[in-house]
């Protein structure tokens, strides 16, 4: 009742039932809603009953049943997700199939659009033991697939993209067509990155192709707009209309209509400008639009991100 007076809000009879719990079971706190949690402790096990909302249900998993679960659980044990950018899945298994059989540890692999996660777990007789082990396979990983490891845990592309960026004091603008805004919704995604993202251009439209990235009209008569020609003249656009060091084009054709034999459904055009030289990347992965466009975006990213290390 006091939470929802909080909120200038009265609770409902069938809100109110959120009081009730079984005898003998404790709440589990919700930080982000009104539904606590319900905890049980049986026999040696622990019965959990969480709230259906994802963020809910999350929040509440990391705050308060986590810790408690790993210091019920018979031997310790850490985990780790590395994340892969610009390999398929076959490739990253390829290459470290066989320390899935290190001893103590065990290693899921998981495909994203454009993207490969490693989630690696070890246990040990204490913390330290499986925290060692963990390290060790982790290292033996990372020595495998090289810079095709971009971060773990929490880390995303554009957050590893920006910390690049604003550890050389350089900025970075986009020109996108076919993913209308993704590509700087990725970055604007990290907290801070007015610090070093510029912004960018839609140009969904030849003609604001032209008018806003300054892409030549006869480019586009002549390459399509869909064409490395047009995505590094969108690139090159960003860069000069924006005023930073780096600028992302983005050109291609999402579907689920629009292709054609030399450019079916799920051709980018994806281009990188600098002061320097550019670098441009051809996809031809068929996919749904959201899919597309999905690795369009991670492909744009890691393709700033390779250049990043390589200056």
């Amino acid at each position: 009742a006091a939470l929802f007076a909080s909120r200038g809000r009265t609770a409902t009879p069938s809100q109110a039932r959120q009081a009730d719990r079984p005898r003998g079971s404790s709440w589990i706190p919700n930080p982000l809603g009104s539904a606590p949690g319900i905890l049980l402790a049986e026999g040696g096990r622990v019965i959990a009953s969480l709230p259906g909302v994802p963020a809910e249900m999350k929040a509440m998993v990391e705050a308060s049943l986590a810790p408690l679960l790993a210091a019920a659980a018979p031997a310790p044990i850490v985990s780790r997700t590395l994340r892969i950018a610009g390999r398929p899945e076959s490739y990253v298994e390829e290459r470290v199939r066989d320390l899935y059989a290190t001893p103590g540890t065990q290693t899921t692999i998981l495909a994203g659009p454009g993207t490969v996660e490693l989630v690696i777990s070890a246990a040990g007789r204490d913390r330290q033991e499986a925290s060692a082990r963990m390290a060790e396979l982790e290292a033996a990983m990372r020595a495998r697939l090289g810079p095709d490891v971009f971060g773990a845990d929490s880390d995303t592309l554009a957050s590893v993209v920006g910390s690049l960026l604003a550890a050389r004091g350089k900025t970075v603008a986009v020109a996108e067509s076919c993913t209308g805004g993704l590509l700087g919704g990725a970055f604007t995604d990290v907290p801070g990155s007015s610090a070093w993202f510029r912004g960018g251009l839609i140009g969904y439209a030849n003609d604001l192709k032209t008018s806003l990235a300054g892409v030549p009209a006869e480019m586009i008569a002549a390459e399509g707009a869909v064409s490395e020609a047009v995505a590094r003249a969108l690139a090159a656009g960003a860069r000069r209309t924006c005023g930073s060091d780096y600028g992302l084009g983005v050109t291609g054709i999402a579907g689920p209509e629009g292709g054609r034999p030399d450019k079916p459904v799920g051709t980018v055009h994806v281009a990188l400008d600098d002061a320097g030289s550019g670098r441009a990347v051809r996809l031809d992965w068929p996919g749904d639009r959201d899919l597309i466009r999905r690795r369009a975006v991670t492909v744009a990213l890691d393709l700033l991100r390779r250049r990043l290390l390589d200056s």
